[in-house]
C-alpha cells in the first residue's frame, strides 16, 4: 500500500495541476490580482519601487507590500515582452508555481511526518478543497508566505540558523504578515526544544536582513490605517476539520511533534491581522497536521484491507465532495464555463485603451470599484482615486476635493447605453468608449441643480422599479446546474449584468448631480462624491463574479425592498431622499475599509444652509 500510495499521491497533482495548466492562457484569478500585477508592472519597468504612484492620487502612498512576489512576476513579465498581457501571463505562471510549492511543501512534510499514507492523505484534502487550494493558486502573496513559513521552521529545528534566517526573511519579503507568522513559528519551536540562543541569533539576522523593509514600513506608518477590504468568507469544512484534529493530537506530544506543532500554531498571527485569511490558508498547515494524524490512527488498525479502503473512501470523498465545493469541480467549470471570473481582463484591457492621453499627466482616473484602478494600470501608466488595499491611505485624502469634471470614470455601463447617450447628447458627458459592458466618460458641461435633480429623480423611479423587481442575489449558488446549462449561466450573467447597469445609471445620474451642486454648496457637493463612491462598490456587489457572496441574500431582499419606496415615491413626485438614503446607508453599512467617512465626521456638516438644496445625493452621501 505504501508505494501505491505514493503513486496515487502524484496522480492525486497531476490531475489537479494538469487542469490549473490548460487554463494558463486565460487563468483564474483573485480579486487582488489587479493590484499585484499593476505593482508587478512597475517592478519590471522600474526595478525599485518604494512608492505608489497608482493609487490614491494625488497624494498617493508609501508602498508597504512585500515584494517578492512582485518583483518575481514584474521580472517574468519583463522578459516576456514586458507588455499588460505579458505581465497578466507572468502572474498565471507565477500562481501555477505557487500552486505547485504548496502542495510540494505539504506532500513533504506530511510524508516525513507519517509516510506515505500521511501524504495522500493530506494532498488529497487540500488540493480536493476549492477556497484552500484556490487562494494558493491565484498567486496571493500572503500564500507564499504559508509555503516558506514550515521551511523556515524545519531548517531552525535542524539547527542551520542561517537557512533559517533567510528563509524567514523570505516570508517577511513576500507578505507583511510574515513579520509575524514566520517568527512565531520559530519562537513556538524555540519554546518546545528550548533553543534560545539559536533564537536570538536568527532574529538578529532577520532584524538586518529585513531592515531595508521594516525601516521603510516604519516610515510609512502615518499612512497605515489598518482598515480592512470588503470580502466574503471562504471555509472548507475538510481542511478545518483535519486542523483541529491534527492540532488536538499534535499537543499531546509537543516536544515529540515539535515541528508540526510550530507549523499549526504560526498562522495564529492572522486571527490579529485578517482571521478570514488565517481561516483560508492555515489549510496548508492543517491538512498536514490532520493527515498524519489519521494516518498514525489508521496504522493500528489490524486489517490492512480495511485501511486500504478507508484510505481510497477519503481521497475519493476529498477529491469529488470534500464536505464543501470540490477543486476538482472548480477547475473543470472554468475551463468549460469561465466561471466565477473574479476580473475581466479583457473588459479592463479595452476600457485602459480608450482613457484619455492627459491621464499620463496626471488627471484623476476613477473607477466604479476599488480594484478597476488596479486593472487598468497593469496596461497603462495613470494615477487613480483610491484604488485597491485600503489599508495604506492618505490622511486626509486630496482627492476628495477634486470636482467630479477633474476626473475620468470608468462606469459599469457600456459605451452605448441609450441612458448614457442621452446625457451625451445634452452636453454633459463625453463616452470615449470602452469594453462590452463598461465605458469610460468624462464629464463636460456642468448642469444645473434643477436639471440635475430632475434627472437624478427620473433615474430613480425607472431603474429603482427595475432593481426592485428583477435584481436578483449575487451569490455563487449552484455552480454544477449552471454549468450543466449554458442557456442558465448566460441568463444568470445577463440578470446580474443587467442589475450592475441599473444601479451603474443612478451612479451616473448620481455623480452629474455633484457637479451641478459644486459651484453654490462645495461642502454638499463633498460628501455627495463620497456617496456616489458608495453607489459606485453598490455596481459591484450586485453585479460582479469578484463579489460573490459579499452581501447576504437577506441584505439583498431588504435592499430590494427599499428600492421599491424609493421608486414610487420618485414616480408619484415626492422626494425620495429620506428612502434612497437609508437604503444606501444599510446596504452599505456592511463595508469595510472605509468607503465612506464616518456617520461622526459628516452629520455635523450636514446642518441645512441658505445656499444648500435638499437632495438625495446630499444625503446618500452621509452614510457610514
Amino acid at each position: 500500500m505504501i508505494r501505491v500510495a505514493a503513486v496515487a499521491t502524484w496522480a492525486v497533482v497531476a490531475l489537479h495541476g494538469a487542469l490549473l495548466a490548460a487554463a494558463l492562457g486565460d487563468y483564474r484569478v483573485s480579486v487582488d490580482s489587479a493590484y499585484h500585477v499593476a505593482l508587478a508592472r512597475r517592478y519590471g519597468e522600474q526595478g525599485a519601487y518604494f512608492w505608489d504612484d497608482v493609487h490614491y492620487a494625488p497624494a498617493h502612498r508609501p508602498n508597504l507590500q512585500g515584494p517578492a512576489v512582485h518583483v518575481a512576476v514584474g521580472a517574468l513579465g519583463r522578459i516576456l515582452g514586458g507588455t499588460g498581457d505579458d505581465y497578466v501571463v507572468a502572474n498565471a505562471l507565477v500562481a501555477l508555481a505557487g500552486w505547485l510549492a504548496a502542495v510540494l511543501t505539504l506532500g513533504h512534510f506530511a510524508r516525513r511526518e507519517g509516510r506515505d499514507r500521511a501524504a495522500l492523505l493530506a494532498v488529497a484534502a487540500f488540493t480536493g478543497s476549492a477556497f484552500a487550494s484556490g487562494s494558493f493558486s491565484v498567486n496571493i502573496p500572503s500564500g507564499w508566505l504559508f509555503v516558506v513559513t514550515p521551511w523556515a521552521v524545519d531548517a531552525f529545528l535542524r539547527g542551520r540558523t542561517a537557512l533559517a534566517a533567510g528563509l524567514t526573511a523570505l516570508a517577511c519579503y513576500t507578505h507583511l504578515g510574515g513579520f509575524l507568522t514566520a517568527p512565531l513559528g520559530l519562537a513556538v519551536a524555540a519554546l518546545l526544544t528550548g533553543r534560545w540562543r539559536a533564537l536570538a541569533r536568527v532574529g538578529i539576522a532577520v532584524a538586518l536582513l529585513t531592515a531595508p523593509y521594516w525601516v521603510h514600513f516604519l516610515r510609512g506608518l502615518p499612512w497605515y490605517v489598518g482598515r480592512k477590504g470588503d470580502t466574503a468568507w471562504m471555509i472548507d469544512p475538510l481542511p478545518g476539520l483535519l486542523w483541529v484534529g491534527g492540532v488536538a493530537w499534535a499537543l499531546r506530544a509537543p516536544r515529540e511533534r515539535a515541528f508540526l506543532v510550530a507549523w499549526a500554531l504560526a498562522p495564529l498571527a492572522w486571527l490579529v491581522q485578517d482571521a478570514s485569511r488565517f481561516v483560508l490558508q492555515s489549510s496548508l498547515a492543517g491538512t498536514a497536521l490532520g493527515g498524519v494524524a489519521l494516518a498514525r490512527w489508521m496504522e493500528r488498525w489490524p486489517r490492512a484491507r480495511v485501511r486500504t479502503a478507508a484510505t481510497v473512501a477519503f481521497v475519493a470523498l476529498a477529491t469529488v465532495f470534500p464536505l464543501g465545493p470540490p477543486a476538482l469541480g472548480a477547475e473543470v467549470i472554468w475551463l468549460l464555463a469561465r466561471f466565477p471570473r473574479m476580473l475581466d481582463w479583457q473588459e479592463l484591457h479595452a476600457d485602459a485603451g480608450v482613457l484619455p492621453d492627459d491621464v499620463e499627466r496626471g488627471r484623476l482616473v476613477h473607477g466604479y470599484a476599488v480594484y478597476v484602478v488596479s486593472g487598468l494600470a497593469a496596461f497603462r501608466d495613470l494615477e487613480g482615486e483610491r484604488g485597491h488595499w485600503v489599508e495604506v491611505q492618505p490622511r486626509p485624502d486630496p482627492a476628495e476635493e477634486i470636482p467630479v469634471g477633474d476626473k475620468v470614470y470608468v462606469l459599469a455601463l457600456p459605451p452605448d447605453d441609450e441612458h448614457l447617450r442621452a446625457l451625451e447628447r445634452r452636453g454633459w458627458l463625453a463616452v470615449h468608449g470602452g469594453g462590452a459592458w463598461s465605458a469610460v466618460v468624462t464629464f463636460e458641461a456642468r448642469p444645473s441643480l434643477e436639471e440635475a435633480r430632475r434627472e437624478l429623480g427620473t433615474t430613480l423611479a425607472r431603474d429603482a422599479a427595475w432593481i426592485a423587481e428583477r435584481c436578483e442575489h449575487n451569490a455563487m449558488g449552484d455552480i454544477v446546474a449552471l454549468v450543466a446549462s449554458p442557456d442558465a449561466l448566460a441568463r444568470r450573467r445577463a440578470v446580474r449584468g443587467e442589475c450592475r447597469r441599473r444601479v451603474a445609471r443612478v451612479h451616473t445620474a448620481l455623480l452629474a448631480y455633484c457637479g451641478a451642486l459644486e459651484p453654490s454648496d462645495p461642502a454638499r457637493a463633498r460628501l455627495c462624491r463620497t456617496g456616489a463612491r458608495a453607489v459606485g462598490w453598490m455596481c459591484a456587489l450586485v453585479g460582479d463574479e469578484a463579489t460573490l457572496d459579499f452581501r447576504t441574500a437577506a441584505t439583498h431582499e431588504r435592499m430590494r425592498g427599499d428600492m421599491r419606496a424609493i421608486a414610487a415615491t420618485a414616480a408619484a413626485g415626492g422626494d425620495p431622499e429620506p428612502a434612497f438614503a437609508a437604503m444606501l446607508e444599510r446596504y452599505v453599512e456592511e463595508t469595510r475599509g472605509g468607503l465612506l467617512a464616518s456617520r461622526r465626521e459628516l452629520v455635523p456638516q450636514l446642518a441645512p444652509s441658505p445656499a444648500s438644496v435638499s437632495s438625495p445625493a446630499s444625503t446618500a452621501a452621509a452614510t457610514p
